[in-house]
């Protein structure tokens, strides 16, 4: 029956694309289920983390040329494409379809005859100094494992406003809407998170860019992108996430930018960066009775949960972050390395116990502040891209279950790496292969993870079909325990402007595993986009 449900949704789900082408208080929720206690990963960014986009081959770091508002240009994708992408600088320019076109470099004013004799042909046609860009997108989403729903039905809007004060100073102002009625026309969900997730906006990428001459500066709301891996985070260790549907969504969309200060300079094949967040932006987990909250438990009869909200840490003294990148090109070895610091931006839950009369167990959301070097590399060989990152993380705090410790934390240094490989074909075929472990350095036994937990990802893509229509197909494996995800998806870019995703997305493991613990919440969806 489950089969024929959703054959049938997905060949209505089909129809419809086909036709398309053609023409913050501390408020407590409580939780009291039936079964016995098991606690699963803490965050699925301490396990996975890196940003989604297969990494270009490496280019000398020299400083980008100007453009209208960000100095920072998408660069060629010589590497595959990925299901979700990010550049070395942050651009917004990813997030929209149409990316702002570089200007022209002023010519040198014409001495000939011609150019004296009609000078208005010479003359460029003057532009406009501010320009708008963004896109609007619905998504529709329908859950067929566990309890059938329609479990999205979201629109969302991003815009940006570009312009230009002088030569050297540029300025953006950006915007995130979305609102998803699905919480009003069923009652899956519980009311507090229909309040989180129905209606919600933000000030997106908002800033101001310097050109200082091998300086560039930008200050403001920014996305500040380190890592470049395929469907997980590792290096990407500075933006925000928004983990509310887990990493099912584009990377670009998922994250969020920070309020930040960021020097870089470029001298030749050398590359410097230093950043300052005086205002931490922390990962969005969502609320728990979410389909993806990420510290899913289950409790004995007669035993309560209740999670309080997250809060961002807000001492602007002592709760900033700040870290500095360097990165050299030599013989194609693209090599960088960092150091970074700050309030770990995904939530640690901290656990308490009442023994009342009702037996309650209390997790309160903290942010401790952690140390975290880490190094990227990438070679270029031919049709194949070397890539690697590695991250040590100093005091992260994990999850125990055991209830004789007071808070129900552990710290220990974590070491993350992953290996992959990029392979571009000459027929429009994309392939890339991924190999990670994460090494928990002090672990004991009643820690919720392993000492070391080890992964791995394909992802493959094709344009050979059609240059408008694109398959893709991620999936992701524990090599510890029998779970795993599986991302598919078909993109048809059928009208100017316009583009539509087919798509399922399948999720299989223990309850208590990282990917396990979201086995109910399989789904197909559709999405719709039009850009300005």
């Amino acid at each position: 029956m489950r089969a024929a449900m959703l054959w049938t949704l997905v060949c209505g789900m089909l129809g419809a694309l086909s036709m398309a082408m053609a023409n913050a208080s501390d408020v407590d929720t409580v939780f009291a289920p039936t079964t016995p206690l098991l606690i699963a990963q803490e965050s699925m960014d301490d396990l996975f983390e890196g940003s989604a986009a297969a990494k270009p081959a490496p280019t000398t770091p020299s400083k980008p040329a100007a453009a209208p508002v960000n100095p920072a240009t998408k660069p060629a994708e010589s590497a595959p494409t990925a299901q979700k992408s990010a550049t070395d600088a942050g651009s917004m320019d990813d997030l929209f379809d149409k990316a702002t076109p570089e200007p022209a470099t002023p010519a040198k004013p014409a001495t000939t005859p011609e150019a004296i004799v009609a000078p208005s042909v010479a003359k460029a046609e003057p532009k406009s100094s501010i320009k708008v860009s963004g896109f609007v997108q619905n998504e529709l989403a329908y859950t067929y494992a566990g309890r059938e729903h329609f479990s999205k039905f979201k629109t969302l809007s991003k815009v940006r406003i570009n312009g230009r004060f002088n030569d050297d100073v540029s300025w953006q102002v950006g915007g995130h809407l979305q609102y998803d009625p699905i919480y009003e026309l069923n009652d899956f969900y519980p009311r507090r998170v229909e309040h989180d997730q129905k209606l919600d906006g933000y000030l997106d990428e908002t800033f101001v860019d310097i050109d200082a001459g091998a300086w560039d500066i930008r200050l403001g709301r920014q996305h500040i992108v380190w890592g470049e891996m395929v469907g997980l985070f590792f290096a990407d260790v500075v933006s925000a996430l928004d983990l509310r549907e887990f990493v099912l969504p584009d990377f670009d969309l998922i994250r969020i930018p920070q309020w930040a200060a960021r020097a870089e300079y470029y001298h030749d094949d050398f590359h410097l960066e230093f950043i300052y967040i005086p205002y931490m932006t922390i990962d969005d987990l969502g609320k728990f009775g979410s389909e993806f909250f990420p510290f899913q438990i289950q409790l004995p009869p007669g035993v309560q949960a209740v999670f309080r909200n997250d809060r961002t840490p807000d001492d602007l003294g002592s709760d900033m972050g700040a870290g500095t990148r360097a990165s050299y090109l030599k013989d194609g070895w693209d090599v960088s390395l960092f150091y970074y610091t700050s309030p770990d931006k995904t939530a640690a839950f901290q656990r308490q116990i009442d023994l009342g009369p009702i037996p309650t167990l209390t997790f309160k959301p903290i942010h401790d502040r952690i140390h975290q070097i880490g190094s990227t590399v990438a070679k270029d060989f031919g049709s194949f891209v070397f890539k690697a990152e590695a991250i040590e993380t100093a005091n992260r705090l994990i999850s125990v279950t055991d209830l004789a410790d007071p808070d129900g934390l552990a710290r220990s240094n974590e070491l993350r790496y992953v290996l992959g490989v990029d392979w571009a074909g000459e027929t429009g075929h994309n392939a890339n292969f991924q190999f990670f472990q994460t090494w928990l350095q002090e672990h004991k036994p009643t820690m919720i993870s392993k000492e070391v937990e080890t992964g791995a990802s394909i992802f493959l893509t094709t344009t050979s079909w059609h240059h408008d229509i694109k398959p893709e197909v991620l999936w992701i494996r524990s090599l510890d325990r029998n779970e795993w995800l599986l991302e598919t998806k078909v993109t048809w870019n059928f009208a100017t402007n316009w583009r539509g995703v087919l798509g399922a997305d399948i999720f299989d493991g223990p309850p208590t595993g990282v990917l396990g613990q979201f086995d109910s919440t399989d789904r197909v969806y559709w999405e719709f986009r039009y850009s300005f």
